[in-house]
This record gives structure tokens, C-alpha cells and sequence, in this order.
């Protein structure tokens, strides 16, 4: 060959070389405005039970059960910056937080530039790992992996599903969903509310401004909301749930029912075990009641249908209606009922043996212009007369039916007193 033809060709090659350099590396990335979009690929071995660390990293989090004993991480990358220099030292810095100790995978954001990159992990690991995971300001999804499950975001919605061993859940600025989860599950947001699903273990979930829903509990429940509403449906272990400024539902537990709201409506059907339940700012009302019951409130009214045990139920302005459908008369069966501003009517078996005593108590002889009462299908013996001070009247009704039993005790300030028989 010409030696000035090989120089020309060879010099033609690199020159081509130089040129097609760069078109080379971009193709591992692409640009978007200012910022460039790439990928981390990255595959570990490890064993059936281990564990996966994020330390606060930047972004959306995705973690899936796999069938084999690897931990598969694909991250997408939005890195911006000015220069493919400072790009280049971004991804080293991502690519230096992998690490792997034994059966350990580590991914650690503090290693990494804050506020020149974004990710989104889509993550596979063995059915049984055990997560640890924190982000900064992303969602995270886990699904269908049992082992033990730690999740904190400071912006994001977090959602767990199928979930298997012990679960921490903890976001400041989002949703938490959880649904079938075997172990006891930890659940709590400043800002958002709590949707919860087929919970086998022991439940605490506490919102400071949402509302919370629980549908199938098999273990005890604690649920604290400071802002909105409470609905819990089908739990077998004991409940407790507050909330400051909601109304609270509860329908069908078989333990302890302990329930308050400082400014909402309480809805109570097929409560099988004791029940408190009070409110300072709404209604009560409830439906078939097993065992023994106390309902109180501040500012409104009680109404009970279908109470097959014992009750104490008051409040301080409204009616009280209470209708008793027992059957069984050897069950305790004793009601206290009392009201400071309105009229109590009550129902009762026609058989049902018990000790009445009715008292409408008047402070003021005025109160006798409204011509208030006791009406009763039972024979009572009626009396009137003046209180502890001469200004104060009172009507009381009194006497056993059916020979006696379980007291039952009304009384108001205010209003009238009807005690009617069954059907």
C-alpha cells in the first residue's frame, strides 16, 4: 500500500474514532432541558433471609418479591447539572453508595449529592428479606415480601401489600395504605390519612390530620386521629380510637370497644363486647348491643336500637331513646339513663323482670308551664312534690314489674319520661 494512502486512511479512522466518541456515551443517557436521564444496573446475590438498606435516598421507592435469591435494582436517574464532567462525578458518587455485605445490601443516599439528583427505584429482592428503607421525599410501594418491614419518608405516600412479618410505617406528609399484613403493623402521618386492610397482628395507627379506615382486624386496634374521621369494620380483638375532630363508625367487633370524639357523631352496630363510647359535640347512635354498655355526651342525642345487655347512657342536651330487645332475662340487664335538657323514652320487654325508678326534677317551679311527665304501660306509683329547696318540683314513678329484678333508672331536668312495653 501507498504509504501517504495508509497515513490519509489511518488518520481518516481516527479522526472518525474522535467524532463517534461521544455519540457513543450518549447513548447510555439522554438529555431533558438542563438535566439528563439515566440508568443504574445492579444485581446481587445473596440468600433467602438478608436485608436491604436505603438510607435516605432522593426519590420514589419500588420493592417486589422475587422467586430466586437475588436483589435485582434498576434506578432512574434525573441528574441535573451543567456539564457532562459534573454529570460523570454525580454517577460515580450514586454508583459508590451500592454496597454488599454477605447477605446485606446497602444503598446510602447520604453518599450522594442532594440536590442535583432524583431517583426511582424498581427493586426485586427474595420473598423473606427484611427491609429498612428511608427516603427523603419520594412514595414508597413494598409488595408481597415478609420478612420485617421499616419504611419512613419525610414527603410521600407509602402502600404495603401482603405483607408478612413485623411493619413500621411512618411518612410526615402522606397517605399509608396496608393491606393484608400478617404481622403487627405500626402505621403513622402528620398529614394524611390511613386506609387498612385484613390486619392479622396487633394494629397502632396514629394521624395528626386524616382521616382513618379499617376494614378486618383480627388482633387488638388502637387508632388515634387528630383531624378527621374513624371507620372500623369487623375487628376480633379490642379497639380503641379517638379522634378530636371527626365522627367515629364501629360495626362489628367481638372485643372491647373503647371510642371517643371531642367533635363528631358516634355510629355503634353489632357490638359483642363491653363498649364506652363518648363525645363531647355530637349524637350517639347504636345498634344491636351484646354486652354490658356506657354512651355519653355533651351536646346531643342517644338513641339505641336493639340493646340485649346492660346500659348507662347520659347526656347533657338532648333526648335520650333507648328500645331493649332481650330475651334472655338472666343476663345482667339494669339501665341508667339521664338527660339535663330533654325527654327519655324507653322500651322494654314485656316480661322482663325489673325495678323502675323515674324522676323528672324541675329547679325552678316554671318548669311545671310546660306540663313535663311520666307516662308508663308498667303500673308505677306516681308522685309530686317539692324538692331539697322550695323552689324545686320534681315527678317520680316508681314500682317493680314481672317481680322485680335489674334497677332501672331514668332520669331528667327537663323534659318528659315514657316507658313503653315491647312488641
Amino acid at each position: 500500500m501507498n504509504t501517504k494512502r495508509f497515513l490519509k486512511t489511518a488518520l481518516g479512522a481516527m479522526m472518525l474514532t474522535v467524532f463517534l466518541a461521544p455519540l457513543v456515551q450518549a447513548q447510555d443517557y439522554r438529555r431533558e432541558g438542563r438535566g439528563s436521564l439515566r440508568e443504574i444496573k445492579k444485581s446481587f446475590t445473596v440468600g433467602a433471609q438478608g436485608t436491604l438498606e436505603m438510607r435516605e435516598v432522593n426519590g420514589d421507592i419500588t420493592v417486589t418479591a422475587g422467586a430466586g435469591t437475588t436483589v435485582e435494582i434498576l434506578e432512574s436517574l434525573r441528574i441535573e447539572v451543567y456539564t457532562e464532567e459534573e454529570a460523570k462525578r454525580v454517577m460515580q458518587a450514586c454508583e459508590d453508595s451500592y454496597s454488599q455485605t454477605g447477605n446485606r445490601i446497602s444503598v446510602d443516599g447520604t453518599m450522594r449529592p442532594r440536590r442535583s439528583v432524583e431517583s426511582r427505584f424498581s427493586i426485586t429482592v427474595p420473598a423473606t428479606f427484611t427491609l429498612d428503607l428511608s427516603t427523603q421525599g419520594g412514595d414508597i410501594s413494598v409488595d408481597r415480601v415478609k420478612g420485617n418491614t421499616t419504611l419512613r419518608t419525610s414527603g410521600g405516600d407509602i402502600m404495603l401489600l401482603s405483607t408478612g412479618g413485623i411493619v413500621n410505617a411512618k411518612t410526615s406528609g402522606g397517605d399509608v395504605v396496608v393491606r393484608d399484613a400478617e404481622g403487627t403493623v405500626d402505621a403513622k402521618t402528620s398529614g394524611g390519612d390511613l386506609e387498612l386492610e385484613r390486619i392479622k397482628g396487633r394494629l397502632d395507627a396514629t394521624t395528626s390530620g386524616g382521616n382513618i379506615t379499617l376494614r378486618s382486624a383480627d388482633k387488638e386496634v388502637n387508632l388515634r386521629t387528630s383531624g378527621g374521621d374513624i371507620e372500623i369494620l369487623e375487628v376480633a380483638g379490642n379497639v380503641i380510637a379517638s379522634t378530636s375532630g371527626g365522627d367515629v363508625q364501629v360495626e362489628n367487633t367481638s372485643g372491647s370497644v373503647d371510642v371517643s370524639t371531642a367533635g363528631g357523631d358516634l355510629v355503634l352496630r353489632d357490638i359483642k363486647g363491653e363498649l364506652e363510647a363518648a363525645t363531647s359535640g355530637g349524637d350517639i347512635r347504636a345498634e344491636r348491643l351484646h354486652a354490658a354498655s356506657r354512651l355519653k355526651t355533651s351536646g346531643g342525642d342517644i338513641v339505641v336500637r336493639a340493646l340485649m345487655a346492660s346500659l348507662e347512657a347520659a347526656t347533657s342536651g338532648g333526648n335520650v331513646e333507648v328500645e331493649m330487645t332481650l330475651t334472655d332475662f338472666k343476663k345482667p340487664h339494669g339501665i341508667a339513663l339521664s338527660s339535663s335538657g330533654g325527654d327519655i323514652e324507653l322500651v322494654i320487654p314485656d316480661k322482663l323482670p325489673a325495678k323502675i325508678f323515674a324522676e323528672i326534677y324541675l329547679e325552678s317551679k316554671w318548669g311545671w308551664g310546660e306540663r313535663y311527665d311520666i307516662s308508663s304501660d308498667f303500673a308505677l306509683k306516681i308522685e309530686r312534690g317539692e324538692g331539697e329547696r322550695r323552689s324545686a318540683q320534681y315527678i317520680r314513678g316508681e314500682g317493680d314489674i314481672n317481680g322485680g329484678g335489674d334497677p332501672i333508672t331514668l332520669r331528667t331536668s327537663a323534659g318528659n319520661i315514657a316507658i313503653r312495653k315491647g312488641r
